[in-house]
């Protein structure tokens, strides 16, 4: 979507979250922005820590293969939300039970 550039975005939480992440040239994911029903879209880009380079290239490879319903991938989104708790709405992502 040209108003929200990204290069994948995620749908979670039946459709109560959309969380658009970035993709570097080495393969690295970053969280832009996310949005919370109840809370609005909180916008993180450049202040969202990168995400480590195996759970990129995990999360990477379960989006470009259609398989995002893994634990693996619950577990990766889980631990990224955690470690950036600071600059995302942590009450939205408790309320919305992402941590």
């Amino acid at each position: 979507m040209a108003t929200r550039p990204c290069s994948f975005c995620l749908c979670l939480q039946e459709a109560s979250v959309f969380a658009d992440f970035d993709v570097d040239e080495a393969g690295i994911v970053s969280l832009c922005r996310i949005s919370f029903d109840g809370y609005g879209c909180c916008r993180v880009e450049g202040s969202a820590a990168r995400m480590s380079s195996d759970d990129s290239r995990l999360l990477c490879d379960a989006v470009r293969l259609g398989e995002l319903g893994g634990g693996d991938v619950e577990r990766v989104l889980r631990t990224y939300f955690r470690e950036n708790a600071d600059v995302i709405w942590d009450d939205a992502l408790d309320d919305h039970d992402l941590l």
